[in-house]
């Protein structure tokens, strides 16, 4: 059985002013057909856990690790950029 593990992150500073990522949360899947549908899935339990309507509001990015592999990160600034620019792929690792 596949285990897909999504990480959610919120992007920081610290207190002297260099970017971090901070764990918001983890989220197991281990029913999905591939990783776009664990992904959908990890969002959607993300979005009611928090009661959001998106995900994006608490955390800016994910990374996707199939079976303990990091395959995958996404950023919520690189889906803006594909959805305004539709050929554009930053950060996709396929």
């Amino acid at each position: 059985m596949t285990i897909y593990t999504v990480n959610f992150f919120k992007n920081l500073l610290s207190s002297d002013g260099h970017r971090f990522k901070c764990l918001q949360q983890a989220i197991e899947i281990r029913q999905a057909r591939n990783v776009d549908r664990a992904v959908q899935a990890a969002e959607r339990r993300y979005a009611r856990f928090h009661r959001v309507r998106d995900w994006k509001l608490y955390a800016d990015d994910l990374e996707v690790e199939i079976d303990g592999k990091k395959i995958d990160s996404r950023s919520v600034h690189a889906e803006i950029a594909h959805a305004r620019h539709p050929g554009f792929v930053h950060g996709m690792h396929h």
